[in-house]
């Protein structure tokens, strides 16, 4: 048969087709079966090493040493004979000399002990981390190294500055001399601003104190109790400067009360400290004089009325209901304008007007009596509060959040850091501001850049806005209600806070009908965008019913709905991960003893069906829910999920096997912890007991913890910090237009406990 060159085409592609179909590597569907039967475990005779060890440990719960010892000398009868026989050694003598160790009540003599026993080859991983965990905790080698730390931060701090400005100008010797007074006034500056004891001395001081407590007797006892008294009075010391420091603030800020109380702890700390003494006289002087101006605000005194009769038809009208306040305080204006309770009739005129509306006239009036001299006025302390109240008066401090916002960009334009005046730094004003001089040279060559930034740079809006907020609430039919929808408007889009947008325009003449539904849109998707991000399941179905139910006929709206139908399908009371990453890291926890997943599902063939890197999810009661790689064999493509319910044993042997598996890890590796998780402790608790039949619906009572292996914590190569106690650093600024590079001391960490004594 003669076949065209056509046809031979044709049936070349057909081969083709079937060659790539038969070498392609996607992976079969998932199973219908993915667990293999639970091995059966056989029953283990004891044998003389399994009742050495049962006997120590009851040995240890009856505190008996000499017990323990017994048993450890058998253990290590046993163990020679196993050496002599060729056959591995039971590896428990450790163990039961930790155990021997941990009933000598001398803690130091432990610490000893614990260091001999670290001396022995091939410890267990836990043993010996654990070991040197102990070892590590001698309070006097702790209060050493908190010592040293102190020294380090300060005088490293110190060494750091000068180096820095040093190395980043020495190109430049014009400026060089500058920039190194520049140095040492910071680190003066430095110096004055410390505690007289730092954070580092306080655990040290602690540390001290823990010794003497522990070890009264110790050869050492009475050098500690010296530094320990020297290090208590630098800590009255630091408390009281702490005191002062607070005591000078609030007295700048206005606060008496605050200056007092403050000065009064100062005293406490050291009782002749005439310091403290004279800021406590101050401030309890501003005190008095606040509650003297107080008590004539609230005087009631009567004295010489013109027209007591239309003052005490003011005072009826104030307490009837339904009076007309306008009338009566106009007749009272006009029969006795120049009575000294004229500004209260004024005042009750401001009232009237606010409720029936009138904002504008109501705000003149007040403010015009707030600029009477109070001496005279009976009613401009009280008008001024109003006036000036963020409550009572929010449209003005909508005004004057938004000319403080833009007089900040111009200060900032034409002072840059000098823009709030002379930093804070615990000296006289004047001093201050000396010590700012040497930085007004940096201010001027920073100007161009502050000129190009300029432009692009827009004002705080955050207070505007709420203030903004506050008067629409207060006052939702003001006099300034379109202004102020507008401001909000645009501020709510430069935000990209469009539910925000979409609410101020909807019921609104703000926007057009196409403008409107463009706003519904952005709105419906945004709300979609929080909902999903949601991490409770009970809140996330709650906002995304709200989406639904809120931006109807949306796309965004539209799954929303469907969002809420998946999480009411997928609902289970718990989701506690393990990644593939961790089971491949601890094989316990899938293997024969543990959850007993098939080894062709881990052995990285995607031929025979595989494990997805997401692994599997404990989603309460007994079901698991296992993670497969899709036919496509994409592992970035979502999972095919496949949920099981196991058996009683089966749930109990993998929790067994995850906590075990877990807690060796962070045992064994200084860069892993376990976060707190409550919900996630309770469960795997009750799963290990049998107790978990009837599940836990509450929302609170969900966990969604994830166990991941260390190297999708970490990722291949761990970063690891160097050990050399200087780096270099290689450093620019644009603001001043310098580049260097300069030595720089490594500073020690704060330990995890240092919050405690801040």
């Amino acid at each position: 048969m003669i076949v065209s060159p056509r046809s031979r085409m044709a049936l070349l592609g057909v081969a083709f087709v079937l060659l790539g179909t038969a070498c392609a590597t996607d992976a079969p569907p998932p199973p219908t079966d993915p667990l293999e039967p639970l091995p059966l475990l056989p029953a283990m005779l004891p044998d003389d090493a399994d009742l050495a060890a049962r006997d120590a440990a009851v040995a240890l719960w009856a505190d008996d040493p000499a017990g323990i010892r017994s048993r450890r000398e058998q253990l290590e009868d046993i163990d020679r004979n196993h050496q002599a026989a060729g056959d591995p050694v039971t590896g428990l003598v450790p163990f039961v000399r930790d155990a021997e160790i941990a009933l000598v009540p001398d803690a130091r003599e432990r610490r000893d002990l614990y260091r001999e026993l670290l001396e022995v080859d091939n410890l267990d991983p836990a043993l010996e981390t654990r070991l040197e965990a102990e070892v590590s905790d001698d309070p006097l080698e702790l209060a050493e190294r908190r010592i040293r730390d102190a020294r380090i931060r300060r005088w490293g701090g110190y060494a750091n500055s000068l180096t820095q400005s040093v190395g980043r100008n020495v190109a430049n010797p014009t400026v060089l001399p500058l920039k190194v007074a520049q140095a040492l006034v910071r680190v003066g500056l430095q110096a004055h601003l410390e505690d007289e004891l730092s954070v580092q001395e306080r655990q040290a001081l602690q540390h001290w104190k823990d010794f003497t407590k522990r070890h009264p007797d110790a050869e050492e006892a009475s050098a500690v109790l010296a530094r320990i008294e020297d290090a208590q009075a630098r800590w009255l010391e630091t408390k009281r400067d702490q005191s002062l420091r607070q005591a000078r603030a609030s007295l700048e800020e206005g606060n008496s009360h605050m200056a007092a109380a403050f000065a009064a702890r100062a005293l406490r700390y050291l009782p002749d400290d005439p310091e403290a003494a004279g800021l406590r006289v101050q401030a309890l002087s501003e005190l008095e004089r606040w509650q003297v101006e107080r008590a004539r605000s609230l005087e009631t005194t009567p004295g010489r009325l013109q027209r007591a009769g239309e003052v005490v038809e003011l005072a009826r009208a104030l307490w009837e209901p339904g009076a007309d306040l306008g009338a009566v305080a106009n007749h009272f204006l006009e029969s006795a304008p120049r009575d000294e309770r004229a500004d209260e009739a004024r005042f009750v005129l401001a009232t009237a007007a606010h409720e029936r509306g009138e904002e504008l006239v109501g705000w003149q009036i007040l403010e015009e009596l707030a600029d009477e001299d109070v001496e005279r006025s009976n009613m401009s302390r009280h008008a001024r509060a109003l006036v000036q109240s963020l409550d009572a008066n929010p449209y003005q401090g909508f005004l004057d959040a938004n000319a403080l916002a833009q007089s900040d960009r111009y200060r900032w334009l034409a002072f840059g850091p000098l823009s709030s005046g002379a930093r804070d730094r615990d000296l006289p004003r004047p001093v201050e501001w000396l010590v700012e001089l040497p930085s007004l040279a940096g201010v001027l060559w920073g100007l161009p850049q502050r000129l190009l930034q300029f432009p692009f740079m827009t004002a705080e809006r955050r207070s505007p806005g709420v203030m903004a907020y506050r008067y629409l609430e207060r006052f939702p039919a003001g006099a300034h209600e379109q202004n102020v929808q507008e401001w909000l408007l645009d501020y709510e889009q430069r935000r990209k806070n469009h539910v925000g947008a979409y609410r101020l325009a909807a019921g609104s003449t703000l926007v057009d009908a196409d403008e409107l539904a463009e706003l519904r849109e952005a709105a419906a998707a945004q709300a979609l965008e929080v909902a999903e991000g949601e991490e409770r399941r009970d809140v996330r179905v709650r906002l995304l019913r709200q989406a639904a139910r809120d931006f109807k006929g949306t796309v965004a709206g539209h799954q929303a709905g469907l969002g809420v139908r998946r999480e009411l399908e997928q609902f289970s009371p718990q989701r506690i991960r393990i990644t593939r990453g961790f089971l491949e890291e601890n094989r316990a926890v899938a293997g024969p003893n543990g959850l007993a997943i098939r080894p062709a599902f881990l052995d990285g063939e995607l031929a025979n069906g595989e494990l997805h890197p997401d692994g599997l999810s404990l989603l309460g009661g007994r079901i698991v829910e296992l993670a497969f790689i899709r036919e496509r064999g994409d592992k970035g493509d979502a999972p095919e999920l496949v949920r099981e319910r196991i058996s009683q044993e089966r749930l109990t042997r993998v929790v067994t096997q995850l906590e075990e598996s877990a807690l060796h890890a962070i045992r064994t590796d200084r860069d892993l912890s376990r976060e707190p998780d409550a919900a996630r402790d309770t469960y795997l608790e009750r799963a290990r007991l049998g107790a978990v039949d009837k599940a836990d619906l509450r929302a609170e009572a969900g966990s969604t913890y994830t166990y991941m292996g260390v190297r999708e914590r970490f990722g291949a190569v761990r970063g690891r910090e160097s050990i050399l106690p200087v780096e270099l650093v290689l450093q620019g600024s644009f603001s001043d237009f310098a580049l260097g590079a300069f030595p720089r001391v490594r500073l020690p960490k704060s330990t995890t406990d240092a919050v405690l004594y801040r």
